[in-house]
């Protein structure tokens, strides 16, 4: 009888166990699915800066629009000085993803007044730009925004340095693997974005704009800034400093502050100065 009553006891733990694994498999691909379904939503969260979208571009910008079937908007200013007889070189200002180009104006400006032409391409979907976000078709995009803005006479398409913010500076790797720049500037730049889905309880491989970054810059030798924030709460400086050791031709500093800030002033104007000194040496002094 007592045999009989373990036997039982254990077909039903088992049959328990079953059950349980079950419910957890069925859950996880659920939530697979979810993060599948949504993952445009966390890499390209647009919804928090197109709420409030100025209905122009600024007076003293020049919008070109690129993309197929749809229009892009990208923003140029001309370099202090430049003409057909002195072409500037021109600096590529890829923002993050919570940005707008119109939040980057301010920089462009400061760069324009150094002598650089400066190019501020947007990303589908993003402010008054049409269409959907994704890796290729903003690669797309860029890639088109620079070969246009490279063909001007006032413009020296052999001197164009890359500058990327955050998910920018994945961006501007992509790119970079397509046309080679003079140089590139990377502020807290993450590794990869499929490198992330495990801290979301998915795999790498669901991820559909993955953005390698490690695998690219082993494919690159141009020279590269890399600025890293110590505290930084969204990319940890680690990815920075794994890049690093990846680039071949690669210059690292690290400043304190989060990601999207400084702790102050001083810290400001050291790594402006940092990426100022960099962009005059690798394309202005060549």
């Amino acid at each position: 009888m007592n045999s009989c009553n373990r036997t039982h006891g254990k077909t039903r733990n088992r049959s328990l166990l079953g059950s349980i694994l079950f419910i957890l498999v069925i859950a996880c691909l659920s939530w697979w699915v979810l993060v599948s379904y949504f993952q445009e939503r966390f890499i390209f969260p647009r919804f928090l800066v197109n709420a409030d979208v100025a209905t122009a571009a600024p007076d003293d910008v020049e919008v070109l629009l690129v993309g197929e079937n749809v229009d892009v908007e990208v923003f140029l200013l001309p370099g202090l000085g430049s003409s057909e007889s002195k072409p500037a070189p021109m600096i590529v200002i890829l923002h993050g993803n919570a940005e707008l180009v119109d939040d980057r104006v301010d920089m462009a400006r400061r760069f324009a007044s150094l002598g650089y032409a400066v190019l501020l391409p947007e990303y589908r979907g993003y402010g008054r730009s049409g269409g959907s976000p994704g890796q290729d078709v903003i690669r797309e995009d860029v890639l088109e925004a620079i070969d246009r803005a490279s063909a001007r006479s006032d413009i020296d398409g052999d001197r164009v340095g890359y500058y990327g913010i955050s998910i920018g500076t994945a961006i501007a790797a992509d790119v970079a693997l397509r046309r080679r720049p003079t140089c590139m500037v990377f502020v807290v730049p993450p590794a990869s974005i499929s490198g992330f889905a495990w801290s979301f309880g998915a795999p790498p491989f669901l991820i559909r704009h993955p953005f390698r970054t490690d695998e690219a810059l082993p494919k690159l030798t141009v020279p590269l800034l890399i600025c890293s924030n110590a505290q930084d709460e969204v990319v940890p400086p680690e990815q920075a400093r794994m890049l690093h050791a990846l680039a071949g031709n690669s210059v690292f500093l690290e400043f304190e502050g989060r990601h999207n800030f400084l702790f102050d002033e001083s810290e400001e104007e050291r790594r402006r100065s940092a990426i100022e000194d960099f962009c005059s040496e690798h394309l202005i002094a060549r």
